[in-house]
């Protein structure tokens, strides 16, 4: 079977690296509800080929995510490979809304906050299954 290394869905171009963390990067004005959802996590399990997998999350201008797609993410926890989310900001109204999903959410899996992408992937490595 080919190893899949970037797979682009409906909102988001989802790729794994060589180090093999994660990057779902969400394109400029789109919303994100269930049924996008569901079409990112069944393409974040094909680039997984099933392993625990970290990820960094990026997200162009005018991204949005509605409040079902924000309160369905926890069910998708135990059906995702991801095992770590570093979430990179670029202002403050993203910054405040991934607060508040951290924070009102309670995710199981770690979640961390970034302003730039360098960081972010550090901090996944120490997340990599070897």
């Amino acid at each position: 079977m080919e190893k899949l290394n970037s797979i682009e869905t409906t909102i988001a171009i989802i790729t794994l690296n060589d180090d093999g963390i994660g990057h779902q990067h969400f394109k400029d004005n789109v919303t994100m509800d269930i049924p996008e959802q569901l079409e990112n996590l069944d393409a974040i399990i094909k680039i997984c080929d099933g392993r625990p997998t970290p990820f960094v999350i990026t997200a162009g201008k005018h991204f949005i995510i509605t409040k079902d797609a924000r309160d369905n993410a926890l069910s998708l926890e135990p059906k995702s490979p991801i095992n770590a989310n570093a979430i990179v900001v670029q202002n403050l109204a993203y910054r405040l809304i991934a607060e508040f999903f951290i924070k009102v959410q309670k995710p199981k899996m770690p979640y961390r906050i970034f302003t730039d992408r360098e960081s972010a992937f550090e901090w996944c490595k120490q997340f990599l299954v070897k």
